[in-house]
């Protein structure tokens, strides 16, 4: 079960404080409304000549309290904005996607069929293992850790891994550090579409939009137009003299605009642009860690933050042209903008080649960081011993998407290299969960994260799963051709070296009983030949009658029903041996199906 203790208190003292602030944010904007009727009241009575001239201090005094209650305003509202972010922070984490019906659920990923077991798994998508994981707000957190979290088929070194481990360890103490990522993290998660256009720009996969003849332009040509403009006045020249530089100015400032405006849109967002990063950037920075890997992102990070502060001059240039009077009046006169994109450009030759560094390491903090935070809200997790023998071992293993009052675990194991376990059951008794249960630890032991078990002794196993196989109307491919070709990726990455992880469900389902058992058990003997180990589940109980060599390698294991009157339940416990029951008919009875010998 959570730990949701200080998710909950937490939460409530943010929801008190961002009352009171919303409260405060309604008053100061009362006030402020205040102040603009008595500078406009005084003004008029004074200019009517209804109340003497120094009635005018009284405007000049409300002006100033107006301006004062701006900044003061600004304040306000960003601390409601970010205890607002807090609360949604709890209560992501007060209600992770934490369903068992997840568990049977398949992802529609772009590419997850493809992926030794992404889909399998249910590792991505809606109600998957990553967002039952992620408190990332960023495309580089979460890049990252989708990309931890898809690499057990080739898992990283050891020593990677255990580093990621320790990193997730520190960070599990401190959940406040995770909840200041996630609020700055807020403006870019908003600004999606602008968080992605400026990390493209800064890394410089754009060509620049001002050219050499551009930036000559912009330092030449203002001198020349305020030259002409106070010297047409001057000496009464001809108006299409005096204004002539001027509207060149103009023309060429409107025909550069869009390509200005895509690199203004990009950076200057306070959602999803510069500002946002940088605030982020700073939340990474604002506790120091004694751990390896934290402090080598955080100094790749702080690199980042400074970058991104020389940034800021030219940002505000860019903002002032939101000013209409300033982009219409002055702007053309000094060429502001061609200016100000020259300068970011500028800084993006500088610091463009080391911008993905700096989203890497960000990205590595915020993958690390949601990890931290599932050791810290579910402290029954174990993490995982990690060893560099090939082998599987797990007490009371679960699957984190089952509630923790409906999760039942079970021991499997050990596994060592060339053993696997033959689970048999009846039908919904809990054979295929316990395969994914092995897979998502495997893949979660990988990423260095904890696993939802007592324990897991792990070693550099490679994750590969054939578990929900569908034929494909598009490819023309029938469900026994499919799970052909799921079972060759298995075997071909067994025939790369020991180590393979297989986890088969109902194996050569789509063939009849005598071709399946042939086929099954010639699958099985040849993956144990070859160093791997695994789990497969089936209805076949010919499959689980082992013979000869295969028997000393593979252990047979059951699920089964208990049926008390007419009611059937399951207690999901793993049990030693082949299952005696099935409940394939009694099912289909209280479904109201036919069953031969009813009528």
């Amino acid at each position: 079960m959570p730990d949701s203790t200080w998710h909950a208190r937490e939460r409530e003292a943010a929801r008190v404080r961002h009352a009171v602030l919303e409260g405060h944010s309604r008053t100061i904007g009362a006030v402020r409304v205040v102040c603009v009727c008595v500078v406009i009241g005084v003004l008029v009575v004074a200019g009517l000549g209804i109340a003497p001239p120094r009635v005018a201090w009284g405007a000049l005094v409300a002006a100033s309290l107006f301006a004062a209650l701006v900044v003061v305003h600004g304040r306000v509202d960003r601390e409601r904005d970010q205890r607002q972010a807090a609360i949604a922070f709890h209560d992501h984490a007060l209600t992770r996607p934490h369903d068992a019906a997840a568990v049977e659920q398949s992802v529609a990923d772009n590419g997850a069929n493809q992926h030794p077991y992404q889909s399998d798994l249910d590792v991505t998508g809606d109600n998957s293992v990553y967002a039952f994981v992620s408190f990332a707000q960023t495309r580089p957190g979460a890049r990252t850790l989708a990309s931890w979290l898809l690499a057990g088929y080739a898992p990283p070194p050891i020593d990677e891994i255990r580093a990621r481990q320790a990193a997730a360890q520190a960070l599990a103490l401190k959940p406040d550090f995770a909840r200041a990522l996630w609020v700055a993290g807020v403006p870019i998660h908003r600004g999606r579409e602008k968080a992605v256009a400026f990390e493209w720009w800064a890394i410089a996969k754009q060509p620049f939009v001002i050219g050499g003849a551009a930036r000559v332009f912009a330092w030449v040509w203002p001198p020349v137009t305020i030259a002409t403009l106070i010297a047409g006045h001057m000496l009464g020249w001809p108006a299409m003299l005096t204004w002539g530089p001027y509207a060149v100015a103009v023309t060429v400032s409107l025909a550069l605009r869009p390509r200005v405006g895509q690199v203004a849109a990009a950076v200057v967002a306070h959602e999803g642009g510069a500002v946002a990063f940088a605030s982020a950037f700073d939340a990474a920075l604002t506790q120091r860690f004694d751990d390896v890997l934290l402090e080598r992102a955080q100094k790749d990070v702080e690199a980042g933050r400074d970058a991104l502060r020389a940034l800021r001059s030219s940002t505000r240039a860019l903002e002032m042209l939101q000013n209409e009077v300033f982009r219409l009046l002055i702007a053309p006169i000094v060429l502001a903008e061609l200016h100000a994109v020259a300068a970011l450009e500028r800084w993006r030759g500088q610091y463009g080649a080391a911008a993905p560094t700096w989203f890497a390491a960000y990205g590595t903090i915020e993958a690390v960081a949601s990890l931290g935070m599932l050791g810290h809200d579910f402290p029954a997790f174990a993490w995982p011993e990690l060893t560099t023998e090939l082998r599987f071992e797990a007490k009371g293993l679960g699957h984190p998407l089952v509630p923790g009052d409906k999760c039942v675990r079970n021991d499997v194991g050990p596994l060592e290299a060339g053993n696997a376990i033959v689970v048999t059951g009846s039908n919904m008794s809990g054979k295929s969960t316990l395969l994914r249960s092995m897979g998502v630890a495997a893949a979660m032991a990988a990423a260095g994260g904890p696993v939802c078990a007592d324990k897991l002794v792990v070693g550099p196993v490679r994750l590969v799963t054939s578990m929900r196989v569908a034929d494909s109307l598009a490819e023309g491919a029938s469900r026994f051709y499919a799970e052909l070709r799921r079972l060759k990726v298995v075997t071909d990455m067994a025939a790369q070296g020991p180590g393979v992880l297989f986890l088969l469900d109902e194996i050569l389902y789509g063939t009849n009983a005598r071709e399946r058992l042939i086929g099954s058990r010639a699958t099985l003997a040849w993956l144990l030949e070859h160093g791997a180990l695994g789990a497969v589940s089936t209805h076949d109980l010919m499959l689980a009658s082992l013979e000869g060599a295969l028997a000393s390698h593979a252990r047979n294991v059951h699920f089964e029903e208990q049926v008390v009157g007419d009611a059937m339940t399951f207690d999901y416990k793993l049990r030693d041996g082949v299952v005696q029951s099935s409940n394939a008919l009694r099912l289909m009875k209280e479904l109201g199906l036919p069953v031969e010998g009813e009528h």
